[in-house]
């Protein structure tokens, strides 16, 4: 049909592929283990709440893939269950939550870029030349959305095997060379505080990329069968792997050091250079920046599916619901690129020429708990929306109960007491919430009406 995405396009393993892009434990490895250290020395128990948290969150969307596939992905699950308000409401928190993690992982390369290089080379590298780098990056990484969602999931498939590979392989060498080895780190040694700090700011972030093939239900081979069980797939993958990262780390680190892990930048090379030594460490270096492909790619390809089906539903005007003559949301992806380039310019010189060089860690911390702020209350309402429509008692209402509960209580550890920038980075969720709700208002009237039940390629 004229105007649809294409259909029966990616298969069973290319769904854990495309989504394990955004799930890269390589950028776990060094960036997001940098904010779930703030558990201390239970990191590793942080990531295992984290997987925990994720797999019963998982529920709810594997409960929804069964029912329903669209482009709309999780505003089309809360429309589904809750109706319009909660679909618009969800739309835009959204787009806030990967446009964060866009902005997250730009901050977090620049920052690590000239003190990794100074550490290994003895280099003083100017910062702008690793911006230079991600741009140049980033371009095969968004021509392949414009290309359509084949050429997206085939590079991620290699590129994430790769990655799995590596990403073992140095941890096993860490763990077997650490004289560290203990599982006390699997304890709260630290206090719940630091606990769910460390959930919330890191480890529960580094498993909420599974979510970004939920917006492939339209070029998803079987969506209904397909999507739920590539979800449960590569939180297991992940979950085991981050697990493996998080130990290696904080044992090959020093588990009584971990109070000074985060504030080295760089303590993941350090950690490698001393187990491994320093070939090992520069191959690191690359690597982290070959796979900002896989993450612009995942983060790009879910974000434009979402803002094509708003346009279509008339939450964004139409003309972003054009495709190109790929089957891609072209339009989509340049006023992706458009926001993402005017709030990463923007925001990235508001908090260096305040911060210095520690504006870029700011900056990270700041994108990365809106991020986990915005995913928790999406998730919370699609919980909400299975409960409502339930038809098992234990899936559908009981799972989804729990894990509001554990949101709950991890938001309430860690926003309590809480200084810059996460203090900053609540009262711009706040901001932003009050925004969609009026801006809900003034739209309820200008929106299509739209049956959320039928799939959105089935409504003509």
């Amino acid at each position: 049909m004229e105007n649809q995405l294409r259909a029966n396009a990616v298969s069973f393993h290319g769904l854990i592929f495309q989504g394990m892009g955004q799930l890269s434990p390589l950028f776990t490895f060094d960036g997001i283990i940098s904010v779930a250290a703030f558990a201390m020395g239970a990191s590793p128990l942080a990531f295992l709440v984290g997987l925990i948290a994720s797999l019963l969150t998982g529920n709810t969307l594997y409960q929804f893939s069964k029912r329903i596939a669209s482009a709309r992905g999780y505003y089309g699950y809360s429309g589904y269950a809750l109706g319009r308000h909660a679909a618009f409401i969800t739309s835009y928190l959204y787009l806030i939550y990967q446009l964060a993690n866009l902005i997250f992982i730009l901050s977090f390369f620049i920052m690590i870029f000239n003190p990794a290089i100074l550490y290994l080379t003895g280099i003083n590298v100017p910062y702008y030349y690793g911006i230079l780098l991600i741009i140049a990056i980033s371009i095969p990484s968004f021509y392949a959305i414009y290309r359509g969602i084949i050429p997206s999931f085939k590079s991620q498939i290699t590129i994430n095997i790769a990655e799995i590979i590596f990403v073992v392989a140095i941890s096993v060498i860490i763990i077997f060379t650490s004289s560290d080895n203990t599982f006390a780190v699997f304890t709260p040694i630290s206090g719940y505080k630091n606990l769910f700090l460390g959930f919330i700011t890191g480890s529960f972030l580094a498993y909420t990329g599974y979510g970004s093939i939920v917006s492939l239900g339209e070029e998803a081979k079987a969506p209904e069968k397909n999507i739920g069980k590539a979800i449960v797939a590569m939180l297991l993958i992940i979950g085991v792997l981050d697990l493996l990262i998080s130990y290696s780390l904080v044992v090959g680190y020093g588990v009584s050091k971990m109070g000074s892990f985060a504030n080295t930048v760089i303590p993941a090379f350090i950690v490698i250079r001393s187990h491994i030594g320093l070939y090992a460490s520069l191959f690191f270096l690359a690597f982290n920046f070959f796979i900002l492909y896989t993450l612009f790619n995942t983060i790009g390809t879910a974000i434009t599916r979402n803002i094509y089906s708003m346009a279509r539903d008339g939450y964004l005007p139409s003309v972003f619901s054009k495709l190109n003559r790929y089957d891609a949301p072209a339009n989509s992806l340049f006023l992706l690129l458009g926001i993402f380039i005017f709030i990463g310019i923007i925001s990235t010189y508001i908090f260096y020429s305040s911060f210095s060089i520690f504006g870029f860690l700011d900056q990270f911390i700041f994108y990365a708990t809106i991020s986990t702020l915005s995913t928790l209350i999406i998730h919370m309402i699609v919980n909400t929306g299975l409960s409502k429509v339930h038809k098992n008692l234990t899936f559908d209402i009981l799972i989804p109960s729990l894990s509001t509960i554990i949101i709950l209580v991890a938001i309430y550890y860690a926003i309590s007491g809480l200084a810059f920038p996460f203090t900053y980075a609540l009262f711009t969720m706040g901001i932003y919430v009050i925004f969609i709700i009026v801006l809900d208002l003034v739209y309820k009237n200008k929106t299509k009406s739209i049956e959320y039940k039928k799939s959105s390629f089935e409504i003509k």
